[in-house]
């Protein structure tokens, strides 16, 4: 064989390979990538896991589930009288904390994070059998409750003007937020104080 022909059969052997590795490459991603992706698809407004999802995180897979519809109309923070809690967590991921520390803090009662805490929304086939049932919900935190206000519209079901957050301020006042206009308050005026009646919608994390 000559050094032309040997040239030719080792590109024409070059390019099978290449194109061998393409399909191998192709086929993986084509099958293979959906069984890493349980959340693929996920996305704000979907009913999921009792509720609605409010946040999908940068991975696809994790977020913040919504409740379906507000707990309460008006409710009060506290549970009729002033404690620190040590409820400060404001940043999304310390709703469940800052609602776990209120409920130790404030015991059985009715008030606004214990509402949530107490929370079980069972979801039914078309049998009507309880397939699934979930009782993790909270009360936001001030940047989680922030989320449920920028995506309201998905979200859906938002009656109240004020809605609580998990995030105390001091012993009489804690975070709020304005659901027509997003403004959020924690000044210690009157419109703080804990004995205020607000509405409530909680979440849980997926």
């Amino acid at each position: 064989m000559g050094l032309k022909a040997k040239i030719i059969y080792i590109m024409k052997k070059t390019y099978l390979f290449l194109m061998q590795t393409v399909l191998v490459l192709s086929l993986f991603f084509a099958m293979g990538c959906d069984d890493d992706d349980e959340g693929g698809g996920l996305q704000v407004g979907q009913a999921y896991q009792g509720g609605i999802i409010a946040y999908v995180d940068a991975t696809g897979k994790h977020g913040l589930i919504a409740a379906p519809e507000d707990q309460s109309a008006g409710i009060k923070w506290s549970n009729g009288s002033y404690v620190v809690t040590g409820a400060t967590g404001i940043i999304i991921g310390t709703g469940r904390a800052n609602t776990d520390d209120i409920v130790l803090a404030q015991g059985e009662g009715d008030y606004a994070a214990k509402l949530c805490s107490d929370l079980v929304i069972e979801v039914h086939d078309d049998s009507d059998l309880v397939i699934e049932e979930y009782d993790d919900w909270y009360l936001p935190s001030l940047y989680e409750l922030d989320i449920l206000f920028r995506n309201r519209g998905a979200i859906g079901g938002f009656s109240g003007y004020y809605y609580w957050s998990s995030s105390e301020y001091n012993d009489n006042s804690a975070w709020y937020q304005n659901f027509t206009n997003g403004n959020r308050y924690s000044d210690g005026g009157i419109e703080n104080d804990k004995d205020r009646l607000y509405s409530v919608r909680a979440i849980r994390a997926f």
